[in-house]
């Protein structure tokens, strides 16, 4: 008899293809499970008009969600692990962890323009204080402008032409549309803009105290997301830093161990630092790419 295995998500479709990503790494490990979803509607999901930094309420993506797991109405939730806070509530922890797909940001319009490319003051859509502030320091002459909904809804402004060009994670494009996309996509440069932690890696929140199900996810994980996840989660919870701030940071798996780059910029753009860190053990590489960076910022040696 299969076991069933509730499942907390949002509804968007980019969420139920990700959880669909994250289903699959399951079914690998243990064949005989079924699924049930549930679908929760978020703060971020219901307000549309005003950037993610002015909502004014932590994790606008993940506490409804996860407040189904914490009632015992689902045994896991599923995120995009860049949506999830440093902190979260004590009865809760990230158990599992997809293969990452590419972790960058990308331009999209419709004429293929990559950053330096783009036309002096054209208009750039996001609602990322993070994008905002990097596209300000390398380009101080474009016009960026706050734009939110889901990834279709900001494709369809930049096809609208309400936007010029629009800052997007390739993760979810590529999950959305695969190789049929309806603009042109450049890749962004994780040192010209650093991404979010966690970006392209779908996590899973269970309860700390559910045995099985943490063997479960930990069974399904993909090592490597899993060092990379923990490396920026520890950079994540050190730094301290939530949707107000511009700071990006990744971290890369290669055969000698971990490397980290991370980055900060200020809102006018004016001013940027970027910070390597390399070492074996992921939440210290983590811990100490924080520390590098917020010394940098602190003029400290």
């Amino acid at each position: 008899m299969a076991v069933k295995i509730r499942v907390a998500t949002r509804g968007s479709k980019l969420s139920l293809i990700q959880t669909e990503v994250l289903l699959r790494s399951i079914r690998e490990v243990e064949p005989d499970v079924d699924f049930e979803i549930i679908v929760v509607k978020t703060t971020g999901d219901i307000v549309q008009d005003k950037p993610l930094y002015a909502i004014g309420v932590k994790g606008i993506f993940e506490k409804e969600v996860n407040t189904a797991v914490l009632r015992g109405e689902a045994d896991i939730a599923v995120h995009s692990l860049k949506d999830l806070p440093a902190e979260m509530h004590e009865d809760l922890v990230i158990a599992g962890y997809s293969k990452r797909d590419p972790p960058y940001d990308v331009l999209a319009s419709k004429e293929g323009y990559d950053l330096r490319g783009l036309p002096a003051g054209a208009r750039v859509g996001t609602s990322s204080v993070r994008r905002a502030a990097f596209l300000r320091s390398l380009r101080p002459d474009l016009r960026v402008e706050p734009i939110r909904g889901n990834v279709d809804t900001r494709i369809n402004k930049l096809l609208n032409g309400v936007v010029d060009a629009v800052v997007l994670a390739e993760a979810g494009i590529r999950r959305l549309y695969g190789d049929d996309l309806p603009v042109r996509v450049r890749r962004v440069e994780p040192e010209y803009l650093p991404p979010p932690p966690g970006q392209g890696i779908v996590a899973a929140v269970a309860r700390r105290d559910d045995g099985w199900i943490l063997d479960l996810l930990r069974r399904a994980s993909d090592p490597k997301a899993t060092a990379e996840a923990r490396a920026e989660r520890a950079f994540l919870k050190e730094i301290g830093a939530g949707c107000h701030i511009a700071v990006g940071g990744l971290a890369t798996l290669r055969p000698g161990g971990l490397e980290f780059l991370a980055g900060w910029a200020s809102q006018d753009g004016a001013r940027k630092i970027l910070v390597k860190a390399f070492g074996e053990e992921p939440e210290e590489v983590g811990v100490r790419a924080a520390k590098m960076l917020k010394s940098a910022l602190s003029g400290r040696p």
